[in-house]
């Protein structure tokens, strides 16, 4: 017996040698988790993140591999020591590969909710950033425009807002490298998105994570949601270079429809009897400033006046790819122009990237990104105030048509309005003519890993990167502008820079035995940035010649300001992807975080989670069920949090305070703030139940999943007695929750000839604030100061925003319904013809404070997006619509625009207000003054549902064409088409930023614009 298994021993060799090979898909691409199997045994293994494998056959056996979405293949070793694999696609079965935290997994094995857009959706829109790419394409992400202008920011919510105070925006990760949005220069206007540095064609794929199976392993940054960005990279084979640019303009895609000269002088001279003022507009008067009413006209179009008729936009994206086994590249350069439909406006990038994937040897790989970016743009006065403040899109709509543009008595523009009784906007056509207003944000972003394989399904890769940007803010305001002019000239410059370094190390392994599959992966990761700020201003120039460029030519300067900032966070994580049979898929997570930005006593926190899946397709009982091609039910539990408040403040701030002793300017330091070194994360634990179901050769695929979220420990200021020497103290204190459902259907309607492809999304999210103790119900913040319309009204039991205000009950046309009303303490408003309002206490007297109550609420009952794809032959259609059902908008602008009074220009649809021969009208009688009880009613809140044909795209591919590989020419109109009953200029819309208190607020927003393009993608 001994002799025997000696000499098996001595034989092995020969008969079972190890046996390495990669399988790729067809363009050269490594499989990950692709199961290889010795024919006849039980003796397999899969593949790494790579696609190789080791696998012990003999010389004569077959090995068959196999992976979801590709076709089945028997290959004989044939005594071969390396094997390389091509896989085809099964399109029938086709398994989506997704990303997702720190490794790619195929989609069926996927416990979480996690959505994606292709690179081939963002190539049918003409955006200036990817974030604005989001718009409608995922269940659960709503995306909303803070700003209008070219390169603007957006606001982004995923599955509702979880916090108060701290940032709502979600963690966005570039080829596995964590990034923050980066920031402008500041000053005033809308400034910059910093996320529009990236360009939108370099981009292969987007991944949207949003339960907690999928978001605990990025901790304290997962409680917004996480977008996982993974850019184009190279492909081994002959080098290719593609082309793909468009051509096109911008116009407005609504102008509002205000009132000519002749139109607000009558109505002026109406509001002043009504005052018992003198009439603004006489038959006889020769003062050139207030004309005779019959020579008034159209008078001045102010909008005209500060937009463009035609906006050009144009974009040019070159690729350059290929490589051979050892080495992949990718190279792009793109060059993307857009001007503004408002005058003295732009946006420009040009941007550079370079990928590159290196075998160094059989167990080492390593793979580079870098990308290098200038943004440029010429960024002007869009939001404000209005009043006395600069906001040219308030101006335009406020300034009365009655005022021209140049002062008819001296030929300089006139500076501000002129008009008694009338705000004091500034004239905006100095401002699009001579304000000089330019930013510049210039982005370095680099990243490399390292991959070593020990042994058979063991990986560590180590990865280090860098996020560098400058960003610089330029501003002169000339003489001829109001600023500038009571200035004497004024200019600033405003400086940032920020860093952000990173380390990730993790350790990946991957093994298949029989009927388990195992994916354990642990890492570590250490973060750093810093930013430094810096402004300063000068004023009274000699001469506007030098611009913002010699800030020592000024007479006069403002105190300088200078910051910096600097966080760390260090982590440690892990997480374990088990399946069994192929059909219950299990996943444990869990993160650790440390920041910098809490107190001392929780500088770190745990986040786990928990998630299984069940394919019930894969039971032998629905193998019968040949209709049903795919169902898998998910379920997950899990913890995540946010860290994205301000740096120090759990620690006592020193700030500085100018005072004067004996007529001698002094610089003090006291503390700024109360610390609180218990200060630590927000939590949100979120529930996701869902069920993923194809049908009919996956012709038909639905995707439904209800979550509920739940933050605790929210960061709020709490109120303090003063004896303290503080007004507050930020703590952890109170809860809200998020709760919804999401349904996504995407079909192949279509398959012959003539194909048709739709995909749908529909999502739904309640949001409560559930308590804040210590905390008194009040209205947050102020919209506009001098309007005195205040904020969003926040109260435990309702959603975050609503508006707590003065309910109207319509015109009191007779006396009779005058005397029914109550009473309102102005007697000039409280007349025949004017407005009346709810008597919530029945008092028989209109109080702000005791007859307020909930008028509106900003966030939508529902969201929706629906995208159709049609092809026949060479032709192909894309069709695109998103929309918003049930949210309201508080209209501010209404507050000058509607109010049947001198202060502003009225919108034309003023003109049916009452008189004594118009009872019936919609608006109230004419006035000077200003009834301040409609700026703080529902008057304000409008309806802000539509439905938007958001995208159009028709394209020809040319069959046979000299010279190129592929030639596809294209057409694109955006924004074609908005259904709603909102007045403004687009119910997409919230003036406040990203603000989480203030949403749905539109005062002095941005006009939205159409587009049509010309397109063309060239492969050589």
């Amino acid at each position: 017996m001994k002799i025997l298994i000696y000499l098996l021993l001595f034989i092995s060799p020969s008969l079972f040698a190890q046996v390495k090979g990669t399988v790729t898909d067809e363009n050269g691409e490594g499989i990950i988790g692709a199961n290889v199997v010795v024919k006849g045994s039980n003796v397999g293994t899969i593949t790494d993140l790579t696609g190789t494998f080791t696998v012990d056959a003999s010389g004569d056996a077959t090995l068959i591999i196999s992976y979801m979405g590709y076709k089945t293949q028997e290959i004989k070793v044939a005594n071969q020591k390396t094997i390389k694999i091509i896989l085809q696609e099964d399109t029938e079965i086709l398994d989506e590969v997704v990303v997702v935290g720190y490794g790619v997994m195929r989609k069926s094995d996927l416990t979480g909710s996690v959505g994606s857009v292709k690179s081939d959706v963002l190539k049918k829109q003409a955006v200036s950033s990817f974030d604005q790419g989001l718009q409608g394409k995922v269940a659960g992400v709503q995306v909303t425009a803070v700003s209008g202008s070219p390169g603007g920011a957006v606001d982004i919510r995923i599955r509702g807002g979880n916090s108060l105070t701290s940032g709502s925006q979600p963690l966005y990760v570039i080829d596995g490298y964590p990034v923050t949005a980066g920031s402008s220069a500041g000053g005033s206007g809308a400034g910059q998105n910093p996320l529009a540095t990236l360009n939108p064609g370099d981009i292969e794929s987007m991944e949207i994570l949003k339960d907690a199976s999928a978001t605990a392993i990025y901790g304290s940054r997962g409680a917004n949601g996480v977008v996982l960005i993974s850019t184009k990279r190279g492909k081994s084979g002959k080098t290719t270079v593609s082309y793909d640019g468009y051509v096109g303009f911008q116009k407005v895609a609504k102008k509002l429809d205000m009132m000519n000269a002749s139109e607000w002088g009558a109505l002026a001279n109406e509001g002043a009897a009504n005052d018992g003022r003198p009439a603004y507009y006489t038959n006889t008067s020769t003062n050139p400033l207030y004309p005779a009413i019959s020579d008034l006209g159209q008078g001045t179009d102010w909008q005209d006046e500060i937009l463009r008729s035609s906006a050009p936009i144009h974009n040019h994206n070159v690729t350059i790819n290929g490589g051979s086994e050892n080495t992949k590249f990718s190279i792009m350069a793109s060059y993307f122009d857009q001007e503004s439909i408002v005058k003295n406006q732009d946006f420009n990038r040009v941007s550079f990237r370079n990928n590159i994937d290196t075998k160094l040897s059989s167990r080492i790989d390593l793979s580079t990104s870098f990308t290098a970016s200038r943004v440029t743009s010429n960024v002007g006065r869009e939001n404000g105030d209005g009043g006395g403040n600069t906001s040219i899109i308030n101006a335009a709509l406020v300034l009365p048509p009655t005022v021209p543009v140049f002062d008819p008595t001296t030929g300089e523009y006139v500076r501000m309005n002129y008009i008694t009784g009338s705000s004091t906007v500034p004239n905006p056509v100095p401002y699009v003519t001579f304000l000089q207003d330019k930013g510049t944000i210039d982005r370095v972003l680099g990243s490399a890993d390292l991959s070593i394989r020990f042994i058979e399904g063991l990986t560590l890769k180590i990865s280090v990167g860098a996020d560098l940007s400058s960003a610089l803010r330029e501003v002169y305001e000339p003489k001829q502008t109001n600023t500038g002019y009571n200035a004497n000239g004024i200019a600033s410059q405003q400086n940032r820079r920020n860093q952000s370094l990173s380390n990730e190390n993790v350790l990946t392994y991957l093994k298949k035995t029989g009927i388990h599959s195992i994916n354990a992966m642990v890492g570590t990761s250490a973060l750093s940035i810093q930013s430094k700020s810096s402004s300063m201003t000068a004023r009274d120039f000699i001469s506007d010649v030098y611009g913002y460029n010699n800030l020592d030519a000024g007479a006069q300067w403002d105190k300088p300001s200078t910051g910096r900032d600097k966080n760390t966070l260090l982590s440690g994580f892990g997480r374990i992807n088990y399946v069994l049979k192929d059909r219950y898929l299990f996943t444990v997570t869990g993160r650790a975080d440390g920041s910098s930005k809490f107190g001392t006593n929780n500088k770190w926190a745990f986040f786990p989670s928990a998630a299984f899946a069940w394919r019930m397709d894969q039971e032998a009982f629905m193998k019968q069920v040949d209709w049903i091609s795919s169902l898998k039910l998910r379920a997950s539990y899990g913890v995540t949090g946010n860290q994205n408040i301000s740096s120090y403040s759990s620690v006592e701030k020193m700030n500085t305070y100018v005072y004067p002793i004996g007529g001698v300017t002094n610089v003090g330091i006291a503390a700024g703030n109360m610390p609180n070194p218990d200060l630590k994360w927000e939590t949100t634990a979120i529930s996701d139940i869902g069920v993923d179901f194809g049908f009919l050769n996956n012709r038909f695929n639905f995707v439904a999943d209800y979550y509920y979220k739940k933050t605790t420990d929210l960061l709020w200021n709490i109120s303090v007695p003063l004896t303290t020497g503080f007004g507050s103290v930020l703590k952890n204190i109170g809860s809200l929750e998020n709760k919804g459902l999401e349904l996504s259907l995407s079909a192949d309607v279509l398959t012959g000839d003539f194909k048709w492809n739709t995909s749908i999304n529909w999502s739904s999210n309640k949001n409560k604030v559930l308590e804040i103790p210590g905390y008194i119900p009040t209205q947050q913040g102020t919209i506009s100061g001098h309007l005195k319309v205040n904020g969003s009204w926040l109260e435990p039991g309702l959603p975050v925003g609503v508006w707590n205000l003065l309910k109207t009950t319509g015109v009191m046309r007779t006396q009779e319904e005058r005397d029914k009303a109550a009473r309102v303490t102005s007697t000039t408003f409280d007349q025949v013809g004017d407005m009346s309002f709810y008597d919530k206490n029945g008092d028989g007297k209109i109080s702000f404070g005791e007859d307020r109550t909930i008028v509106g609420d900003p966030n939508p009952d529902f969201i929706f997006g629906w995208t159709n794809n049609f092809t026949y032959k060479n032709f192909d259609l894309s069709v695109y619509i998103n929309g918003s059902y049930g949210n309201d908008i508080y209209n501010v602008l209404r507050a000058e625009t509607n109010i049947v009074s001198t202060w502003g220009n009225q919108r034309k649809e003023v003109n049916d207000h009452w008189t004594p021969t118009n009872t019936n009208a919609k608006y109230p009688r004419a006035h000077v003054l200003v009834n301040q009880n409609l700026l703080q009613s529902d008057f304000l809140i409008e309806d802000g549902s539509f439905l938007r044909i958001q995208n159009l795209t028709l394209g020809y591919n040319v069959p046979k064409c000299p010279f190129v590989k592929s030639l596809r020419v294209y057409a694109t109109g955006q924004n074609l088409l908005t259904i709603t009953n909102y007045s403004g200029y687009n119910p997409e819309v919230n003036s406040q930023g990203q603000s989480n208190l203030q949403l749905g607020v539109d005062y002095n927003a941005y006009p939205a614009s159409k587009s049509f393009i010309l397109g063309v993608n060239i492969g050589f």
